[in-house]
């Protein structure tokens, strides 16, 4: 069940877990959770996640971009033609800067 308001975001990242790290891309974020999409090996579900997110000052309305470091878990995993996708929740996130 989604408990927030999702947005479409399609932002690059890096996901980090116990077996190794995969390069996934943010099909829609909200404050509570993220769903990705990577042709990596889906991680098994309840598996620990980190990953850092650089949100658009024009999405965020401020005068740089946001960068933000998340914590978090599988949720559901779902295997299709387009690669995997991850839905995952927020545990965690911090505001880690900026860019100019």
């Amino acid at each position: 069940m989604r408990n927030g308001v999702r947005f479409p975001l399609r932002l690059k990242v890096r996901v980090e877990t116990e077996q190794g790290a995969f390069d996934a891309e943010t099909e829609d974020v909200s404050a509570s959770g993220v769903l990705f999409r990577t042709q990596a090996e889906a991680p098994a579900i309840n598996a620990e996640l980190s990953w850092t997110m650089v949100l658009p000052r024009d999405v965020m309305g401020g005068p740089a971009d946001t960068v933000v470091h998340c914590e978090g878990r599988v949720i559901w995993r779902n295997s299709g033609q387009a690669g995997q996708q991850i839905g995952a929740v927020i545990d965690n996130y911090r505001i880690v800067g900026g860019q100019k």
